[in-house]
């Protein structure tokens, strides 16, 4: 039987294969572990000034996130308040005044 890991499609023992087939498949799943984790140390230890670049993006975007939530919320209350004033208007529009 030939069952995957959901995310990274790594080979599953399943007890229907025989072992001979597992210890291949969990073989397979190490070696496939040990790529990823080898391709994340190098991106850890890059030097690559754009992968830089990128990771200082993400850091200040998390940092101001808080910033940004808020700046949401304030536009979402004032789109609320225009809406209100916009039916008001309508209302009063629709009575001739």
């Amino acid at each position: 039987m030939d069952n995957q890991t959901p995310h990274l499609n790594l080979p599953l023992p399943n007890p229907g294969n025989s072992l001979a087939e597992d210890v291949l498949r969990i073989r397979d799943a190490f070696t496939a572990l040990d790529q990823k984790m080898a391709s994340l140390d190098a991106l850890l230890s890059s030097d690559d000034l754009n992968l830089d670049t990128v990771q200082e993006l993400v850091a200040a975007f998390k940092r101001a996130r808080s910033d940004i939530d808020a700046a949401a919320a304030q536009f979402v209350d004032r789109k609320n308040a225009v809406d209100a004033q916009l039916f008001t208007l309508t209302a009063l529009a629709g009575a001739g005044l």
